[in-house]
């Protein structure tokens, strides 16, 4: 069930000044209920770098990677051996250093190499494997000689086979599968409205999606982390200029397939990163070893035999940063306190690195550069195995702090829950603020949504009923015209006490439901909700715009889409949270996830505006933030999306930067009828607030 907000608030005794009849308080934007030591401590002690698409973000991991002295553990959904992570300068494979060398290299040098994949093993294994998540693993078949692409399939299928069967020294593979029974635990109170189906798809096709990494998190002053939303898989490498035909993104053989413009290479993508020095470096930490000593080891043959302390590989060969050797020894037995704890090579119990670590506060994180800026920063997740639904409890709070604008960039924007929530926390507000003599004078709150059109035909419905709870519905023109039919027909009286009823009585002897009843199921559960108006909304005071990204091609008027993977959340030039978290029930209850979230005026501003004036033009990036600007900003975007939607539909003329008015031409599911969490109908949400 979604969280009771009024759990989320730490409450506190303030004094009213007697004189002047006064109290100071501050908003509370992180989890502070939540804050404490082996929970998800909020931290000052930080520095955080934002990095915008895989072209900006790679080249600083790689630099950190090859700065690695004693250890580098990873994090992935999937991984591809075979992705160029340095600047890629040529257009066929291999464009530079590949991540799969990368880490052989790092590996053979000494550093212990950890890497932690999700893997869809049991019954539903072959059909979570359908995304194809690792990239030549022997899985997925041989490569082929006469694969026009059978360089790279054959370099990344010998890597796998080289790392499974321990033939590169220090370089671990683990994997994880979801485990069904806390993830059925979890989802309880989350799926009312659900199909069967969705439900099930939850629960047996879970994946494991965080995408963090660490470096040397051993040795205090040297470790680096990294919280992103990108995968280390080929497609998802782009960069913030969004290029038309980018041969350096690669070909179609080598990801996922843009079925729009199947003569041209991969699509482009968009995406951010975070690099995270500090104390929030401990719940990294915290989240890694749990995992890695929970995972399932049919791939690491060769365990781990080494000493905290050591700096010397399992094969005796000296690292090459030997010189480095008696600082790193004085910053680990600084750093560990009790006796060094000995790993043996033939252990296989539970526990062993959370072992070697446990000792590892976050005060150790704490020797920052004097003059380094700080931020505010807390750890949180989706982890079903601990009862852990952090990542959402962080978007309900921040969100009812909002109060001059909100963005959102999502790669999946199906989360209606979040939407009537917003109008709650809203409505709520502006009552208080009128009882207290604002009248109409409220201020208003500008909301931004940046999203792509559904992946799948399973998602329009879901992506339908969020959009149309903040009154956007007619952005999906073809979907809303079939809703609005079905409520007229509904409300009919001959259907409404006759003809449904009549339906509903046949299809109870039937096992099978008819065509005609799959393919509309999801446009009359859509057509159950409330339809929201504009009018609604301007009475709540939210304005609401809802836009696409496209590129375009510099010798022709041709438009693509530039498909959005982004978790990114701002808010008022406070709040900032970014991470593997989409918005959908998947990301909030089902799957692995984590994020970070950061309270820094300065952070998240300067993201706002690199981020905005990269998709709309410096003339459109928020200004200094203060009301009439962020209003000014929002009529720009509308007016520009409004002018550029026209040239991408009629290819006639030139869009300006990157925001089109989102829209989607599709009607339901298709003839499968097999819907993507479908979003359950509003109940006594707002009635819980009153």
């Amino acid at each position: 069930m979604p969280p009771n907000i009024k759990d989320l608030f730490f409450t506190e005794t303030t004094h009213v000044d007697e004189v002047n009849c006064r109290a100071t308080m501050s908003r509370q934007w992180l989890l502070e209920n939540r804050n404490g030591v082996g929970r998800h401590p909020i931290s000052v002690d930080n520095h955080l770098d934002f990095y915008i698409c895989a072209s900006e973000a790679f080249p600083h991991i790689v630099k950190d990677i090859n700065a690695a002295i004693k250890s580098i553990d990873l994090i992935c959904w999937g991984f591809d051996p075979g992705m160029e992570v340095t600047d890629r300068n040529a257009k066929d494979w291999p464009r530079s250093t590949t991540y799969g060398d990368l880490l052989r290299e790092r590996a053979s040098s000494g550093v212990t190499v950890r890497l932690l994949v999700w893997f869809a093993d049991g019954w539903f294994g072959p059909i979570g494997r359908v995304a194809s998540n690792l990239y030549g693993h022997p899985k997925w078949g041989r490569a082929n000689k006469s694969d026009p692409n059978y360089a790279r399939a054959k370099f990344c299928e010998d890597w796998w086979d080289d790392a499974m069967a321990g033939r590169i020294p220090n370089l671990h593979v683990r994997y994880r599968s979801a485990d069904a029974g806390a993830i059925t635990a979890s989802l309880k109170g989350e799926t009312p409205g659900f199909t069967d189906i969705e439900v099930l798809g939850l629960i047996r096709v879970a994946t494991h999606h965080q995408k963090p990494i660490l470096i040397d998190v051993e040795l205090r002053e040297e470790a680096v982390g990294y919280v992103m939303g990108l995968n280390s898989t080929t497609d998802y490498w782009d960069t913030p200029a969004h290029l038309y035909n980018d041969e350096r993104r690669g070909h179609q053989r080598e990801g996922g397939a843009d079925k729009r413009n199947s003569g041209l290479g991969l699509k482009p993508f968009r995406d951010y990163a975070i690099r995270v020095k500090g104390k929030a470096l401990h719940c990294l930490n915290r989240n890694f070893v749990t995992a890695w000593d929970k995972a399932k080891r049919n791939w690491d043959p060769v365990p781990e035999s080494s000493k905290v302390s050591a700096i010397q590989g399992e094969t005796g060969k000296k690292n090459s940063n030997t010189s480095r050797a008696k600082l790193v020894k004085d910053m680990l037995d600084e750093t560990f306190k009790g006796p060094i704890v000995k790993l043996g090579r033939g252990d296989s119990q539970p526990g062993r690195l959370q072992s070697t670590r446990e000792a590892i506060t976050p005060d150790a994180f704490r020797l920052l550069p004097s003059g380094t800026t700080r931020q505010m920063a807390q750890i949180v997740r989706t982890q079903p195995e601990e009862s852990d639904k952090t990542i959402q409890e962080a978007y309900w709070l921040a969100t009812s702090q909002a109060r001059n604008y909100l963005y959102i960039e999502n790669q999946y924007f199906q989360y209606t829950p979040w939407a009537e929530h917003l109008k709650a926390m809203r409505k709520r507000y502006v009552k208080r603020m009128r009882e207290c003599g604002w009248g109409t004078n409220v201020p208003d709150l500008y909301v931004f949504i940046v999203i792509p059109e559904a992946e799948r035909h399973g998602m329009v419905p879901r992506t339908y009923d969020t959009v149309a709870e903040l009154g956007q519905a007619q952005t999906m023109k073809n979907y809303d015209e079939a809703v609005r039919q079905q409520r007229e027909w509904s409300l009919g009286f001959f259907n409404q006490w006759i003809a449904t009823p009549f339906k509903k009585l046949m299809s109870l002897g039937r096992l099978i439901p008819s065509i005609d009843e799959i393919t509309k199921a999801d446009i009359v559960d859509s057509a159950a909700r409330a339809p929201v108006s504009e009018a609604e909304l301007d009475d709540m005071g939210i304005k609401v715009l809802i836009a696409k990204l496209y590129t375009q091609d510099s010798h022709s008027n041709r438009c693509r889409e530039i498909y959005i993977h982004s978790k990114l959340m701002i808010i008022d030039d406070v709040f900032l949270t970014l991470g593997s978290a989409n918005m959908n029930v998947r990301s909030m209850v089902v799957d692995s996830e984590i994020n970070i979230s950061c309270v820094n005026a300065e952070f998240a501003r300067g993201a706002r505006e690199r981020v905005w004036g990269n998709l709309a033009g410096e003339e459109w990036d928020g200004g200094d933030g203060n009301p009439l600007s962020i209003q000014k900003t929002h009529e720009g975007w509308v007016k520009k999306m409004k002018e550029n939607a026209k040239f991408v539909d009629k290819q006639n003329g030139r869009i300006q930067d990157f925001i089109v008015t989102y829209s989607d031409q599709r009607g339901g599911t298709g003839v499968t009828g097999v819907r993507v969490a479908q979003a359950p109908a509003a109940a006594t949400y707002n009635e819980a607030l009153a």
